[in-house]
């Protein structure tokens, strides 16, 4: 039987290796900018554009026609396309060989998530994009559960991690929580690469361990220590990595906790601002115009501390800081106390506007409440806060909601 390429349950999608060749083959012309909500046709086309060595642009599927048109692209643009040559693709090995022969005049331009103002334009080679990605016999069974958004960069690292390795692909992002135990367990997936915010959405639906998975990666948020347990318990066997990543630069770091160590080849490349603003040389970055580059550094936005040498820890956004009565309040911080309650299944901490401190916190939480009531869970969150939190930390308004609003990229909206 020939080897899975991918399983999309959601839009009834299986395809085999073999199919993905033949329709690799059968491609007659490419539109310069991948603009679609199928996951195989994004994966086609971004594939068939490395072999063409065609720059192209992606964007992603659910971008409005008033957003496409606030980026500077037209009707017409979207409509353009390219006449691509003709192949011929036996094996895997004809495929590798195809890519190989035209990466180094291939680009493609992405889309920064846009969480806190206009998505940026930012150009990235198969080099850039594949600088992690590991082959070997040993990663030529694994079999990943793919839960990012396909048109954003960490769902291109992990495409690309899977197809160079010809491995299949399980495609969750977007289906039914409650279905995703049956499709981890039935396809024996080991690999899973997840924002945490992902991750506790689908938890509380898987109630048996399930054994075949071994490696758990998440990224895009700040680390949870209490989701890694949670892990643990339902993946016994897997290892978990922690990765800092951006649009602007790709993957640059990994843990296997909460602490970074910046290797030594690399050091050069880092340095934290006097008010702990985690900073990036240009050279690590992915071609753009639109990013600001202040002496040859980029601002992340992102606040570190340093724990001793050359370990960091994220503290938490630098624009998600909330002013309460001229005092910072981490939003980051008080949702990773409302988390350790017991029943609570997620949290997103936001200011309110307030006529005589500025603002006050509130939280939305999410709880399991099959097993817990909203009286209980209010009063042990304010028990809990007050132990370990300055008072001007605590919310002020609790909102029991059933789920939270996320990014495209599956994170927390910041508003």
């Amino acid at each position: 039987m020939d080897k899975l390429f991918l399983v999309d349950r959601k839009r009834e999608v299986v395809k085999t290796y073999k199919d993905f060749f033949r329709d690799l083959e059968k491609t007659e012309k490419l539109e310069n900018i991948i603009y679609e909500s199928s996951p195989y046709l994004i994966f086609l086309k971004l594939v068939r554009s490395i072999i063409d060595g065609l720059k192209i642009e992606m964007l992603d599927y659910d971008f409005s026609n008033e957003e496409i048109k606030r980026l500077g692209i037209s009707e017409e643009m979207l409509s353009n396309s390219t006449k691509v040559s003709d192949i011929k693709i036996e094996n895997f090995n004809e495929l590798i060989y195809l890519i190989n022969k035209s990466t180094k005049n291939w680009k493609i331009a992405l889309y920064t998530s846009g969480t806190t103002g206009r998505p940026k334009k930012v150009y990235h080679t198969f080099e850039s994009l594949t600088r992690n990605v590991k082959t070997g016999e040993k990663f030529k069974d694994n079999v990943w559960a793919f839960s990012y958004n396909p048109t954003h960069i960490a769902g291109i690292q992990v495409f690309f991690q899977a197809l160079l390795n010809m491995n299949t692909i399980v495609y969750i992002f977007d289906v039914n929580r409650k279905e995703i135990p049956e499709l981890l367990s039935n396809y024996k997936v080991t690999n899973i690469s997840a924002t945490p915010t992902f991750y506790r959405t689908i938890l509380p639906e898987i109630k048996e361990k399930i054994d075949s998975v071994k490696r758990v990666t998440f990224g895009g948020e700040k680390f949870d220590p209490t989701l890694e347990n949670d892990l643990k318990n339902v993946f016994p066997n897997a290892k978990i990595v922690n990765i800092y990543a951006s649009t602007e630069a790709g993957t640059l770091l990994t843990s296997s906790g909460e602490y970074f160590e910046i290797p030594e080849d690399k050091r050069e490349y880092f340095k934290i601002s006097e008010d702990g603003e985690l900073l990036i040389h240009k050279l690590l970055l992915g071609e753009s115009t639109e990013i600001n580059i202040e002496n040859g550094w980029y601002h992340t936005g992102d606040i570190v501390e340093i724990i001793e040498g050359n370990k960091i820890r994220f503290v938490g956004r630098k624009t998600e800081m909330i002013n309460v009565g001229g005092y910072k309040v981490n939003p980051n911080e008080v949702e990773e106390e409302i988390k350790k309650v017991n029943g609570v299944l997620d949290a997103y901490v936001y200011a309110k506007s307030n006529r005589l401190t500025g603002n006050i916190i509130v939280a939305d939480v999410v709880i399991d409440k099959e097993q817990y009531s909203e009286k209980e869970i209010e009063k042990e969150i304010y028990e809990k806060l007050k132990n370990n939190l300055q008072s001007w930390k605590i919310p002020r308004i609790l909102n029991f909601v059933d789920n939270l609003s996320l990014t495209r990229t599956g994170k927390k909206v910041r508003k």
